[in-house]
């Protein structure tokens, strides 16, 4: 994804962050995961990342562990959350496995979007999906706003 479509508002929120040593792009495990953007629609406030099912991350039953599903899902959720309000962290985050990944599964696409807020509170669902759009995981995070620090 071309980043220079980010609004400039985003993106130097995102360069202040990173010249102060509190953000880096993109995150060690997000690289490691071969994620990729797919799409974003900053107007309905959606994220879709795309990640290679590799078979390091499979259990020992060959499908790929829940916890490699749920850092997918952290990993569309997290940017998402950046371009809606930032800083903000994960509060609570709620994954349902609907169906195991196999290795026979290529890749997965993780649809990320912003639900609502209340409060300091930001709500994300997301959705992961196999390439012919059966469901395999929903999510749910809850994310809490950062107090920011006065001079």
């Amino acid at each position: 994804m071309d980043f220079t479509s980010f609004p400039p508002e985003f993106i130097e929120r995102m360069n202040d962050m990173m010249a102060s040593g509190t953000l880096q792009l993109p995150p060690p495990i997000f690289t490691d995961m071969a994620g990729e953007f797919v799409d974003m629609d900053l107007d309905a406030k959606t994220l879709t990342v795309r990640f290679p099912v590799q078979a390091r991350y499979q259990n020992p039953m060959g499908y790929m562990q829940g916890g490699m599903i749920a850092a997918a899902i952290d990993n569309a959720i997290g940017p998402l959350s950046f371009m809606v309000a930032a800083p903000n962290v994960t509060k609570t985050m709620e994954v349902t496995y609907l169906r195991p990944i196999p290795a026979s599964v290529e890749e997965i696409t993780v649809m990320a979007a912003f639900e609502s807020q209340q409060e300091r509170e930001l709500i994300f669902v997301a959705d992961v999906l196999r390439g012919d759009g059966t469901k395999l995981a929903t999510a749910r995070s809850v994310n809490v706003l950062l107090k920011r620090e006065r001079p």
